[in-house]
């Protein structure tokens, strides 16, 4: 939830919305073939859920655990192929990528706790475009004078 203290509600949508695509980024459209792969594993929640997902199709919610294909996964109606040699799930760095940290971020931690990080992290070009609305309403609605008011590029 972001807003402006004693502003009107939904006063930022307009900031938001305005350089929204039209179309949902896939994981291809965001990272070509970088992964190398078509097909990749995410554990479910629950066996009622889908585990299998296309680079075509926009990433689900990277969360903080990272599990191996179980041997006794059975495919789901939902899922976009069946499991095979092909699928497999999205190494660390790959889910950072997701994630849109940059190739040369640098991180420290036990594996356990960079899948914590990576999955608790908000990503950074979300971030960076929530910032730049934000920058964008603060500069054309003279709350506050900006001088020279950059953020960092990544």
């Amino acid at each position: 939830m972001i807003g402006v203290h004693q502003g009107k509600d939904n006063e930022l949508i307009p900031y938001l919305e305005k350089n929204l695509s039209k179309k949902s980024m896939t994981v291809r459209d965001y990272m070509g073939n970088k992964l190398g792969i078509e097909y990749y594993y995410r554990h479910p929640r629950s066996y009622k859920r889908r585990g299998i997902f296309s680079i075509d199709e926009p990433s689900p919610t990277i969360r903080g655990v990272n599990r191996p294909i179980p041997k006794t996964y059975q495919k789901h109606p939902g899922d976009v192929v069946p499991l095979s040699s092909n699928v497999r799930p999205l190494t660390t760095q790959e889910r950072s990528y997701i994630q849109t940290f940059p190739d040369n971020f640098i991180w420290e931690g036990s594996k356990t706790n960079l899948e914590q990080m990576i999955g608790n992290a908000v990503p950074v070009k979300l971030a960076e475009y929530v910032a730049n609305a934000i920058l964008d309403y603060v500069s054309t609605s003279n709350i506050i004078k900006v001088q020279q008011l950059s953020l960092p590029i990544f």
